[in-house]
């Protein structure tokens, strides 16, 4: 992923997530007052248990500028290589039977008229 595509997943995590909860608690904070404290405990809390989980370890790598997954990525690459001359493989199979079927049908034509 590029630098380009993780600004714009951070710009959908803010538009979307970010804002509208900060909102939410501003709104319920202008309302109930002192009440709201147990709400922003408990999306402090909640906000914390994700960052610990696997999306929080993927934005902190990210921010590291790890890859995250080069050998995942290594085999990925060694399979779709491997897929590729299967594809290849088959394409001859496919070519090398159209060629026996035409020849089989071909003197079949010739014949009959």
């Amino acid at each position: 992923m590029k630098d380009s595509d993780f600004t714009g997943v951070l710009a959908v995590i803010g538009l979307f997530i970010v804002i509208p909860v900060a909102l939410a608690l501003m709104f319920a904070s202008s309302k109930l007052g002192a009440a709201s404290i147990p709400i922003w405990m408990a999306t402090a809390g909640a906000a914390w248990l994700i960052m610990r989980g696997p999306m929080g370890e993927a934005l902190a790598s990210r921010f590291r500028g790890e890859a995250g997954s080069s050998e995942l990525h290594g085999e990925t690459l060694a399979e779709l290589e491997d897929l590729r001359g299967r594809v290849v493989e088959l394409e001859e199979r496919v070519d090398f039977s159209e060629r026996l079927l035409a020849q089989q049908r071909e003197p079949a034509q010739i014949e009959r008229p």
